[in-house]
């Protein structure tokens, strides 16, 4: 949206709360229908966007403030303080390299594996500048460290940053919310607290992505082996018109759970893969055709019912649902269950609103 405007020749910023614009494109590893490498599709829209003299980018910031009226905005943006001078920083890593506090659970890898106090996001983010996690820093916890200012050769790091609030005048304002996805634990049938092979969609997506916490290959957590048998669970928490979960079907899960059994038959073609739904909902252009491609060409099991519960037996994990055409109840056995969570708004969407 900001390179159409820019190219129409408008002045555009963009306002991103996190240290790297690319949100959740960034964190998958291929799209359906067609299965185009995601990062192939969105660094370059990414490096375009920084590139573009109509474009100002402004990360670790948010909207603090909006008053005015349309063709006469004038916002408040605070951008945070990353600790780091965007403008002498020259991306060389060192700082993440020889930081002694590392235990902080990567967001970008959905918790899978650990960074670094201070880092960056991922490796192609823009602006390729680290930011400090003062809640993970020795520096600022316990005025001990300071290593990364010792070591950095553009002498880069600024403990003292603060907040810098900005007022800029605008003619129109883009919202673009985001999404989150339900947090599984309000559905503790699944066990997903207490069984390290219950995982959502987005783990198994940086599981099998070459540049994920186990470089693409598809392993179960407990103990590092390779699943021979996985189970998709759709529609967790969508259409769920309990308090826990959301009324609406949230649109992608059946596709995405599609792209996801069909990647680990065409890499796997010894593991058995089943998907429990309620209904398989394909509504887009070749959308059909490849979630049965998935069943007739890969030989994927979808069978038409919900799952009651997940327990742990004999070293492995046991699903058990309803098959409602054969009508009755069956148990499943799995290495590997994934659960597809329903999308939700961004927590702070109606603030910003």
């Amino acid at each position: 949206t900001a390179l159409d405007i820019a190219e129409a020749g408008y002045k555009v910023d963009i306002i991103e709360k996190s240290p790297s614009i690319g949100g959740k494109m960034a964190q998958l590893d291929k799209t359906f229908p067609t299965l185009d490498c995601s990062a192939c599709i969105l660094t370059p829209k990414m490096v375009d966007a920084a590139a573009h003299e109509n474009i100002t980018i402004h990360t670790y910031s948010e909207l603090e403030k909006v008053s005015g009226y349309v063709g006469q905005f004038e916002a408040v943006i605070r951008k945070k303080a990353r600790s780091v001078a965007v403008d002498r920083c020259s991306g060389c890593g060192l700082c993440m390299e020889k930081c002694p506090s590392k235990k902080a659970a990567s967001e970008f890898d959905e918790g899978l594996r650990t960074r670094s106090a201070i880092y960056i996001p991922f490796a192609q983010a823009i602006p390729n500048v680290p930011v400090i996690d003062r809640e993970q820093c020795l520096k600022f916890q316990a005025d001990k460290c300071g290593l990364c200012a010792k070591i950095c050769p553009a002498g880069a790091i600024e403990y003292g940053q603060e907040d810098e609030l900005i007022t800029n005048k605008y003619g129109a304002i883009v919202l673009a919310t985001g999404f989150t996805t339900i947090d599984p634990v309000r559905f503790g049938e699944f066990g997903y607290l207490h069984h390290k092979d219950v995982i959502t969609s987005l783990e198994f997506e940086r599981l099998t992505n070459a540049a994920g916490p186990t470089q693409g290959k598809l392993v179960k957590l407990s103990d590092g082996k390779k699943p021979k048998s996985i189970v998709f669970v759709s529609c967790v928490g969508s259409r769920d018109t309990t308090e826990r979960g959301k009324s609406y079907c949230s649109k992608i899960c059946c596709m995405y759970t599609a792209k996801h059994a069909l990647l680990v038959k065409e890499k796997y073609p010894d593991i058995a893969v089943k998907v429990f739904y309620i209904d398989v909902r394909t509504p887009g252009k070749g959308f059909d055709e490849f979630q049965r491609r998935a069943v007739e060409e890969y030989g994927v099991e979808y069978i038409k019912g919900m799952v009651g519960k997940v327990t742990e037996e004999g070293g492995g994990l046991a699903v058990h649902a309803s098959d409602v055409a054969a009508g009755t109840k069956i148990v499943a056995e799995a290495d590997l269950v994934v659960l597809a969570t329903a999308v939700t708004p961004s927590s702070d969407a109606r603030k910003l609103a």
